[in-house]
């Protein structure tokens, strides 16, 4: 009866709509042109994710007493980039190598782990979920630029014109950016854009509707692809189920039963579209050696794993599954290396 009420959940059910989506994508793969879904791309990157990423921004708040989680959101992020750089080495070989790295350092913990949290711990708890996630829109943002150049071949092109304020700002997404750290640094409601806030309401609701969709529309499910994707994200896990363990066996920050399951949640989040959105913007500055139809292979792969994972450890006791993240790092490790046996 307990597991049917949780399946019948907010968070579960939105998670299996997004897999209907992506079915359905799929099932309209062969009536959409290479340029129609470059079309629905484009879209997502300058429509809709703008309006995802000035929402979030907007909704910050800074609370001394919740000073524990942004420091382990930043932690987080240290553990993705070198978790992505071990991983990559051991299981990536080829010359997907830098496209896996670089991707496989992200995470999107408000696309699909913000929803279970509110779901499964409480409404009030979307606050302590929103600052564990700040230090990586910070990084999305504002060093993975620098990190795609740094390790990209080629130099990117100088830009044909001097770079000013409006054509910053010509961007969407640094409008989306910058707009959205004025509103929180000045303390400006939201909610007093009127009309303006019901748009990007509607267009940030868009977003993972549309992006279900183009996963179905490109995702890649012949050759190696799959193998490949699936060991990389499971090692990916078992990197971060590993420091997840070292501190909650090692410290007294996640001693309470709730923070225990929002930190879970949020470190078994989905790789980033926004790292895939920066990916294919240094492409297109002239930046080479990334594959972006691969990075998005990776996108694609990690929603309905990090769904499945998430499902699983709503369904589960709380305690017990912050106990075991030992033993699921080693089952992930496990079968990260034996997806590794089929490439």
């Amino acid at each position: 009866m307990v597991s049917t009420s949780l399946l019948a959940s907010e968070g579960v059910q939105k998670a299996l709509s997004f897999l209907v989506l992506a079915v359905f994508g799929n099932r309209l793969k062969q009536r959409f042109t290479a340029a129609q879904i470059s079309g629905v791309q484009k879209l997502i990157l300058d429509g809709l994710l703008p309006c995802v990423i000035f929402k979030a921004l907007c909704s910050v708040e800074l609370d001394a007493a919740l000073a524990k989680w942004p420091v382990l959101g930043a932690a987080f992020v240290v553990v993705q980039l070198a978790g992505a750089a071990v991983v990559t080495k051991l299981l990536c070989r080829n010359g997907r190598r830098r496209t896996a790295l670089v991707q496989l350092g992200t995470a999107a913990p408000g696309l699909s782990a913000v929803v279970f949290v509110r779901e499964f711990v409480g409404d009030a708890a979307a606050g302590k979920a929103a600052l564990f996630d700040l230090p990586m829109k910070l990084y999305l943002i504002f060093a993975m630029p620098a990190v795609l150049k740094a390790l990209g071949e080629g130099r990117a092109r100088a830009p044909a014109k001097p770079t000013t304020l409006a054509s910053v700002l010509g961007d969407p997404l640094n409008a989306g950016i910058l707009g959205g750290l004025l509103m929180a640094l000045s303390g400006t409601p939201y909610a007093s854009l009127g009309p303006a806030a019901r748009a990007v309401d509607a267009l940030a609701a868009a977003q993972s509707p549309v992006l279900f969709v183009l996963i179905g529309l490109k995702l890649d499910l012949a050759g190696a692809t799959p193998a490949i994707c699936g060991a990389l994200l499971l090692g990916r896990h078992a990197v971060a189920y590993a420091a997840y363990a070292a501190v909650y066996h090692g410290t007294a920050a996640l001693a309470d039963a709730d923070d225990a399951l929002i930190a879970l949640l949020m470190i078994q989040a989905a790789v980033s579209v926004v790292g895939w959105s920066q990916m294919s913007k240094a492409a297109d500055a002239g930046v080479k050696g990334y594959d972006l139809d691969f990075a998005f292979d990776i996108v694609g792969y990690s929603m309905p794993l990090t769904m499945a994972l998430q499902t699983v450890a709503c369904l589960s006791d709380p305690t017990t599954v912050a106990r075991s993240a030992a033993a699921r790092a080693v089952l992930c490790g496990s079968l990260a290396a034996a997806a590794a046996t089929l490439l």
